[in-house]
């Protein structure tokens, strides 16, 4: 059996290009590239095999919500950075049905697209202990960590992963230094993060630092 395969992307460049990759798959029928999920239902064949495959880096738990109503009986595989364990287990318990980095190869994201419309569980096989074990030990995260930042966080945060100092960001954000130090406190602390190398890097990763 086919899947048929629906593109979630909100940029009109992407969802060309995802057209012209996927379009000659084998065991995958194309079906559309969508903008907005109130696109999706009526497209979507009952008991076929469906896959809609995100590319949007600023998902969030309302998001997965409205996907997971819109398309009860449809795989969700979403296109990540990396591969990071909490963010993982976080999707998984918000719908989502499987993975696929943003470096794989295309042989792998074909692959991917078929397991997940058959109803199969899609995470890298280096993890996949790690999120089962936490799936059965219940550690349920209710947000991803981006969800806590409040905007001026988010600003912050988005800021810090293009590289300015904290005096660079002060003077953007026309705020002091301290006041600054201590929104970056903060968001170390949400994001389970030690160290501002580290929330830079979990920034980048995440789309923050995109201008």
């Amino acid at each position: 059996m086919n899947t048929d395969l629906f593109v979630f992307c909100r940029e009109n460049l992407q969802r060309a290009a995802w057209l012209a990759l996927l379009a000659q798959q084998p065991g995958i029928i194309l079906v559309m590239a969508v903008a907005a999920v109130s696109d999706l239902p009526d497209a979507v064949v009952p008991d076929q095999a469906t896959t809609i495959f995100i590319d949007a880096p600023d998902v969030d738990a309302d998001f997965v919500a409205r996907l997971t109503t819109a398309v009860p009986n449809s795989g969700l595989l979403f296109l990540v950075n990396e591969y990071q364990l909490d963010e993982i287990v976080w999707f998984l318990q918000a719908g989502a049905t499987g993975f696929i980095a943003r470096d794989a190869a295309v042989p792998d994201l074909a692959r991917a697209i078929i397991a997940v419309g058959r109803g199969e569980i899609v995470v890298p096989p280096a993890l996949a202990s790690q999120v089962m074990l936490a799936l059965a030990r219940g550690n349920v995260r209710q947000e991803r960590p981006s969800d806590s930042l409040t905007n001026r966080e988010k600003e912050v945060l988005s800021l810090l992963a293009q590289g300015l100092t904290n005096k660079d960001i002060a003077q953007r954000l026309i705020l002091s230094v301290r006041t600054i130090e201590a929104h970056l406190r903060n968001i170390y602390g949400k994001l389970h993060v030690a160290s501002r190398t580290e929330a830079a890097l979990w920034a980048v990763n995440n789309g923050f630092g995109e201008k």
